[in-house]
């Protein structure tokens, strides 16, 4: 029994390492015979291109409100600005990566009329237009929003050449990959929000989340997408193929390898490969809410120093006072004392007074 064992984690072993049999799929996905290919110039795909326009506007409005909703809400549990941007970023990324995983695995071969009768859209190649418009919405906010262009192109070159329902082979290769994909986003957003929260900030779970993402990203980028992706059957796509090397070229200057052999060396090297470089004006910002908080303490300070002084202006009076009314106390009796032997008859007269009493 255990030989048995031993020999077929031997041969799962050698099949995943072996490059020529690694073909990798993930069971109840996508399956490229629910798709409909075809030509290029069919109108349902221009069309397509104007609902890819509308659900890249109801992203944007949908992130605005999720932005100030979550904002409000960290700024009340006093989670400072940096930190706060962070985890609404994470938070974001991995309730769509959630949602695209559910997606995925969902077994709804229906179609959808969006379009016309002749027209109609299936529930893959829906799924490819929402994972297309969300990652041009990706793009336009890493480069618009936060200047990481690196990030930004990345994401414009996937939802431009990869995101492509009209060829067949991609149906089953790109939704595989999606779904690999949706997991190692999650594994990083969580660890980027596990570091975020300062309970979590300095304890081995970030350590453990960054280490299955750096696995994680040698799986896909090594091992599947040279193999599935880059390297398939001859196509006449010549132009997809350009954009794909375009693609894996800016992933691997974006990866988080190149990020970790750059900042080997640094204290704070979790925070250096996980997060992008802070703007100008996040610098200034930070700058400015420094001198704030340091000027609100030199406030506090002199105000303590102030209510200092004045509690011992107020005990040096109040003992002034206390020595006062001492000292008027014992000067009322001695005099009451003097004015009493003052006052007192003589011892002569004394007697004097009981001797004409005796006579009498």
């Amino acid at each position: 029994m255990l030989e048995e064992v031993a020999n077929s984690w031997t041969v799962g072993l050698h099949s995943f390492l072996d490059v020529s049999e690694f073909t990798p799929v993930v069971s109840n996905l996508w399956d490229k015979e629910t798709f409909n290919v075809q030509h290029i110039n069919n109108t349902k795909i221009k069309k397509s291109d104007v609902l890819i326009g509308y659900l890249i506007l109801f992203w944007v409005i949908l992130y605005l409100m999720y932005e100030k909703c979550l904002n409000s809400l960290l700024r009340r549990m006093r989670i400072p600005l940096m930190q706060r941007s962070r985890i609404i970023r994470a938070v974001w990324n991995c309730g769509f990566c959630f949602g695209s995983i559910c997606y995925l695995k969902s077994s709804t071969i229906t179609t959808l009329n969006f379009f016309s009768e002749e027209q109609k859209v299936t529930h893959e190649e829906l799924g490819v237009i929402l994972h297309k418009s969300f990652y041009y919405h990706q793009a336009g906010i890493e480069i618009f929003c936060h200047g990481a262009w690196t990030k930004g192109w990345v994401n414009l070159l996937f939802a431009s050449f990869i995101m492509n329902p009209y060829q067949e082979k991609w149906c089953t290769i790109v939704s595989t990959f999606l779904f690999y994909k949706a997991i190692d986003t999650i594994v990083i957003n969580l660890c980027r929000i596990s570091l975020c929260i300062p309970h979590f900030g300095r304890r081995k779970l970030p350590k453990l989340l960054f280490c299955i993402h750096c696995l994680s990203w040698i799986y896909l980028y090594i091992l599947f997408v040279p193999k599935l992706m880059l390297w398939p059957e001859k196509t006449n796509y010549t132009r997809v193929e350009l954009g794909l090397w375009l693609w894996f070229i800016a992933e691997c200057i974006d990866s988080v390898w190149l990020r970790l052999v750059r900042c080997a060396r640094a204290i704070h090297w979790l925070e250096i490969c996980l997060f992008p470089p802070p703007t100008q004006e996040a610098i200034e910002l930070a700058g400015i809410q420094k001198r704030h908080r340091n000027s609100l303490k030199k406030v506090v300070n002199r105000s303590k120093k102030t209510e200092l002084w004045q509690t011992m202006l107020c005990a040096v009076a109040i003992k002034k006072k206390i020595r006062r009314i001492r000292q008027a106390k014992q000067n009322e009796s001695e005099s009451v004392t003097n004015s009493a032997e003052a006052g007192l008859p003589g011892t002569d007269s004394v007697e004097e007074i009981n001797n004409e009493k005796k006579d009498q």
